[in-house]
This record gives structure tokens, C-alpha cells and sequence, in this order.
């Protein structure tokens, strides 16, 4: 009895205030982790920058240090603005749809009815990068199988990998036997809350 929903761009996501669909519910968000390269360029260009400027005057001078600090100061203000863009990067799974938003903005999203009828693990990926804090740090491939776009959300926790694994999973309506997703609080089909 399901069928395939269409959903209309929304160019904003602010949840609570904007964004949702009728009766679309939040299931997971988490900010977007900071990725290894950043941290590791990010800890050579704003410590070695500096230091290799001073190097510089000591060794060659002012004038090649003048010509030294603009791409210096190039890295640091790049590392800034990917770091700002990382933090403002957040991602969602709903009752309808896996997005990433940026600042109020949704740059990617994947309707769940995409992965209707098809086992989840198909799709999905989750792979332990590191450990922090003994914990385990994951990241998440999802694979839209309409438009074979790729979600990669990384520096996850073990629960943000198993709320992804419940996107296959169906939880029919008492009243209208519609089949909904696990993530629904309520029916798509007849509005009926669970």
C-alpha cells in the first residue's frame, strides 16, 4: 500500500520554526564532525606559519618575510572559514528525509522513500575511524539509490549509526494498514499518531 511521495524543495530549514513538512518529525541531528585534515592542517598552517615568518626575518630578511606573510596569512584565514563552515554544517534524519543543512540552508537531502522495498544495508555504510575518550568515532556513507549522491557524516557516535540502520525498518497504521517508516510519529497516509 505505499506510494511514492513527492516533496517540495524546501530552501530553508530552520527547525522549529521553518523547514518540516506536515507531519515530518526530527529523528537524529548532530552537527557535522571536524575531519582529520582539518585539524591537521589547521595545527601545521596557524603553529608553522608563524614560526617559519620568524625563521624567515631572523634568516632572509624583511622583504622576503613581507612576501612570506600573505600566503601565511591565506592558509590561516582558509583554515578559519572551513572550520566555521564545518560547524555550521549540521545534519538531519526525520520521519521523511536525510538533509544536510548549512546555516538555515539545505544543501543535500535524500527522501526515505528512495530506499523503500530495498534492504537498508545496501545503502548504508558505517566504518569506525578512531577512538576518543575510548569511545568509537564513526563515520556514515549513505548512498542515495535514485541519484546515486553520496551522505558522508563523520565523527559520529555508535547512536547516530544505529538510528541510520532503522531507516529500512516499516511500522504499519493500526487504522489504515499505510506502511510508515520506524522514524514516523505519525501516519503519513491518515495522520494517525503512534
Amino acid at each position: 500500500m505505499n506510494e511514492f511521495r513527492s516533496y517540495p524543495s524546501t530552501p530553508r530549514f530552520d527547525p522549529l520554526e521553518e523547514g518540516l513538512l506536515p507531519g515530518e518529525s526530527i529523528a537524529w541531528s548532530r552537527r557535522a564532525g571536524t575531519g582529520f585534515w582539518l585539524i591537521f592542517f589547521g595545527f601545521i598552517v596557524v603553529l608553522g606559519g608563524p614560526v617559519a615568518l620568524l625563521i624567515a626575518y631572523e634568516e632572509l630578511g624583511t622583504s622576503f618575510t613581507s612576501i612570506l606573510l600573505f600566503p601565511v596569512a591565506a592558509g590561516i584565514i582558509a583554515i578559519i572559514a572551513a572550520f566555521i563552515q564545518t560547524k555550521r554544517t549540521r545534519y538531519y534524519l526525520t520521519s521523511e528525509r536525510i538533509m544536510e543543512v548549512r546555516g538555515g540552508r539545505v544543501l543535500k537531502e535524500i527522501p526515505l522513500h528512495h530506499f523503500a522495498g530495498k534492504p537498508i544495508g545496501q545503502f548504508l555504510e558505517s566504518r569506525c575511524t578512531h577512538r576518543a575518550n575510548n569511545r568509537p568515532i564513526y563515520t556514515i556513507r549513505i548512498y542515495d539509490p535514485m541519484s546515486d549522491e553520496v551522505f558522508e557524516i563523520k565523527g559520529q557516535d555508535q547512536h547516530s549509526t544505529m538510528a541510520f540502520e532503522r531507516i529500512g525498518d516499516v511500522l504499519e497504521c493500526p487504522y489504515c494498514h499505510y506502511d510508515n517508516t520506524v522514524l514516523s510519529t505519525q501516519c503519513r497516509n491518515c495522520g494517525a499518531v503512534f
